[in-house]
């Protein structure tokens, strides 16, 4: 039996995983809303809809980067590294923060993160469809609550995606993937 390739397949792997892309340009409202709506389309064992997002563009990217300089002055860090954080989010036109909700519960609170990280599969898997560039980033431990300040967001809440969105400008080689282990059991 053959299977022939799928769009999906084929958006999978095309995913555009780079930074090149025009900071300048503006992504829609109502596309950034679209690919928020998809990320809530992903599996969440117990219906508890976890995620919470935080659409940053405009000036509102630099307030991020310099309220994370200022933490990471305050915390001692690298200052070539601190230097940058001032105009590092501004290097695309939209800066999309993907929370989860903390639950107290320990299995829960895990299967609520494994939810938001498969919100944030959809989310870039729609960007890459209408032709957006994106990036999933992360943020140092040291400066999540600066970045909490700045979104508003209280600390029930775990930052799981900092994702760069923006119109692209050129395109990176798509690195190999090595083969997956994988068992079958009959």
């Amino acid at each position: 039996m053959t299977i022939d390739e799928h769009p999906v397949d084929r958006t999978i792997r095309e995913r555009r995983t780079s930074l090149l892309v025009d900071r300048d340009a503006p992504v829609p409202d109502d596309l950034v809303d679209l690919l928020i709506e998809a990320a809530t389309w992903a599996p969440n064992h117990k219906r508890t809809w976890p995620w919470r997002f935080t659409v940053l563009s405009g000036d509102a990217r630099g307030r991020l980067g310099r309220a994370m300089a200022e933490a990471g002055t305050e915390l001692g860090l690298d200052p070539a590294k601190v230097e940058k954080l001032p105009t590092k989010y501004e290097r695309s036109a939209v800066v999309l923060l993907v929370w989860v909700r903390l639950d107290g519960d320990d299995v829960r609170r895990r299967e609520d993160r494994d939810a938001t990280a498969a919100a944030v599969q959809n989310l870039l898997l729609t960007a890459t469809a209408h032709g957006l560039g994106n990036y999933w980033a992360t943020v140092p431990d040291g400066l999540v609550p600066s970045v909490r300040a700045v979104a508003g967001i209280d600390d029930g809440h775990d930052l799981v995606a900092l994702v760069y969105l923006g119109w692209p400008t050129g395109s990176v080689a798509v690195p190999e993937r090595p083969a997956p282990a994988v068992t079958r059991l009959r």
